[in-house]
């Protein structure tokens, strides 16, 4: 019987490493492994340079500020020499974008430009919204808003009341990719 009992556990403990050891390619794997590379922007930015724009707002956007914790952003330019590089990485974001583990939220394109948002959590408690936007003549940006129970109900009231305390030159960081993609390479 304690032979049996030690095999049950066994083959148990054997079982739930296999299922906990998730092998498909995440997101984070995703934005680590890009960071070598040199078409790729990357930007860690912390929740402590996102301030509001004025004290006088509701408490659910004060409480909404607080659950996020960071912003990673990673964004991949488009130019002449790296058109075929573009290409296989915008479909490896796709293909980990289709797990089903990431819930879609809305979905928008037209001529050659995408933008999609999805989510990780449950309903009102999401952990991460992940907004994947492409065009093909500039490049793509992958935005995680890492968090702990975001609402995404009041997630819009959130962004319309935001202010970027700049500091320590984070978003100038962002502002001067954007100026600097080049728009005439292709």
């Amino acid at each position: 019987m304690k032979q049996f009992i030690k095999y049950s556990m066994m083959i148990i403990a054997i079982a739930m490493l296999t299922v906990s050891c998730d092998n498909s390619p995440s997101l984070q794997k995703y934005y680590v492994d890009s960071l070598e590379n040199a078409n790729f922007i990357a930007l860690d930015i912390p929740s402590s340079i996102l301030k509001l724009k004025n004290d006088d707002v509701s408490e659910d956007v004060k409480e909404t500020l607080k659950t996020i914790k960071k912003v990673n952003i990673l964004g991949f330019q488009i130019k002449e020499d790296n058109i075929a590089e573009y290409d296989a990485e915008k479909l490896k974001v796709k293909a980990i974008l289709k797990n089903p583990k990431y819930q879609e939220l809305i979905r928008v394109g037209s001529g050659g430009k995408s933008l999609s948002v999805k989510f990780l959590g449950e309903g009102d408690a999401i952990d991460e919204v992940i907004l994947y936007g492409s065009d093909k003549e500039l490049g793509f940006a992958l935005i995680r808003i890492l968090g702990d129970g975001m609402d995404p109900s009041k997630m819009m009231a959130l962004v319309q009341e935001i202010n970027i305390d700049d500091e320590n030159g984070s978003f100038k960081q962002i502002e001067s990719f954007m100026k600097n993609i080049n728009y005439g390479s292709r």
